[in-house]
């Protein structure tokens, strides 16, 4: 008891010690950002996103070495884990470095592996920070439990973690939900009655994600016959140059009307925009919606098919990226239903905003949470979380959960899914 009682203390003294590391952190953190801001808003838009994204490695590298200090401060007295905690570590802060590195047609294991431990790496901080709390919370309780209990707890939580890792990567691997949702439409035309849309978003092909995933995703859409197909954003995470090949077959999606496509977040990550707008276009046969739209017409009947680029562009240099909903419908057919597509659910919200009508609204970027307990952040910070809304009598938002992931492979809680969308005619 005497010995649980300094542990006790011990352990308070360290949760005191790594805090005080932490505010000195954020304080180091703060000062980079303010002195790298300064020389973003002084240089060329090229030198500009160079800047930005050492900015935002040099931000996660600094909180994930507090994680990792106070994970090792932790296990280090444990010998059976010590050596499996320090090759985690230095795995998972390697994983920024390669998803930069090694991008190629298909996810290499260079970039696999050191993701994984990244995974891991965050279920084992969430379930010992947990730990942690709870023995700082209840010491009157823990004070009567034994030795055993600590050996117990220090078992446990790394076990877990690695068998939640292990079950959110089997989640990304397996074949995704084809999912389905029936949309009624206001004033459309009888000729488009069950029109049948494929959505797509947020297929993320780069470190982890490659040809052959992109290869079985167009055989099974092309199974299901349909009408268009839809590509809301966050299709790739690096550069034409690096991604031409792995992307090549989505020239080979079969519909009725064509494959439309719009950007998002992670297009403008990767320096190379306005390349992949161009490939996609000129050599892939996608219709690129760069706030423009197409009209789809069968017979008297006409639907406004629009596309708004995402919001993240002018935070990243591309000031005529921008979303502009009303260019983006300028001069569709009056009375013509309108589909938008906005790939992150605050553009859907602003198009809403912004226009005197808009029937349907597709999107994706939230990934419905990606993993626990991430959902509870996204679910605060996006108007739409998930799955179909009804906004108004006549105005619908569908939010995917989108196809793959970003960073580490882990999907729990939150499963991956492509989704036919039929549009029926609402009665009158």
């Amino acid at each position: 008891k005497q010995w649980y009682q300094r542990r006790v203390r011990a352990n308070n003294l360290r949760m005191g010690n790594t805090f005080r590391s932490a505010l000195k952190l954020a304080g180091l953190c703060a000062l980079i950002v303010i002195c790298l801001q300064i020389h973003i808003s002084l240089h060329k838009p090229w030198y500009q996103f160079k800047l930005m994204r050492l900015q935002m490695m040099t931000i996660l590298q600094t909180f994930l070495t507090y994680g990792s200090y106070y994970l090792y401060r932790t296990y280090k007295i444990s010998p059976g884990w010590k050596k499996f905690i320090i090759v985690s570590i230095m795995l998972t802060h390697f994983s920024f470095f390669a998803q930069y590195m090694f991008v190629s047609d298909n996810p290499s294991f260079l970039t696999l592996i050191p993701f994984l431990a990244s995974a891991c790496h965050i279920y084992l901080f969430i379930g010992t920070l947990c730990g942690d709390i709870g023995t700082f919370l209840f010491i009157p309780f823990t004070m009567k439990i034994s030795v055993p209990y600590q050996k117990f707890k220090m078992n446990f939580v790394p076990i877990c973690a690695i068998i939640l890792t292990i079950y959110s990567y089997i989640n990304t691997i397996l074949p995704p939900q084809h999912s389905t949702v029936h949309v009624p439409i206001q004033g459309m035309g009888n000729q488009f009655e069950k029109l049948h849309i494929m959505h797509l978003s947020d297929i993320h092909v780069g470190p982890t994600t490659g040809k052959v995933f992109v290869d079985w995703l167009v055989d099974e859409v092309n199974k299901h016959e349909p009408d268009m197909v839809f590509i809301t954003g966050d299709l790739v995470d690096s550069s034409v140059k690096n991604l031409r090949n792995a992307v090549r077959n989505i020239k080979n999606l079969k519909s009725k009307y064509g494959t439309f496509y719009v950007t998002g977040n992670h297009e403008y990550y990767t320096n190379d925009v306005d390349n992949w707008l161009n490939y996609l276009r000129d050599h892939l046969g996608v219709v690129t919606l760069h706030n423009q739209h197409h009209v789809i017409t069968n017979g008297n009947a006409s639907i406004c098919v629009a596309g708004i680029d995402d919001p993240q562009a002018e935070k990243m240099s591309y000031p005529d990226h921008a979303p502009q909903p009303v260019q983006a419908v300028d001069g569709c057919p009056d009375n013509s239903p309108v589909i938008m597509l906005a790939h992150q659910p605050k553009a859907a919200k602003l198009a809403i905003k912004s226009l005197s009508r808009v029937d349907l609204v597709l999107s994706g970027h939230t990934h419905g949470g990606q993993f626990f307990p991430i959902h509870v952040p996204v679910w605060l910070t996006n108007p739409y979380f998930a799955g179909l809304y009804s906004v108004s009598r006549d105005t619908h938002v569908f939010v995917s959960r989108g196809l793959r992931f970003y960073g580490a492979p882990m999907r729990f809680l939150s499963y991956p899914e492509y989704t036919s969308v039929y549009l029926h005619v609402k009665p009158e």
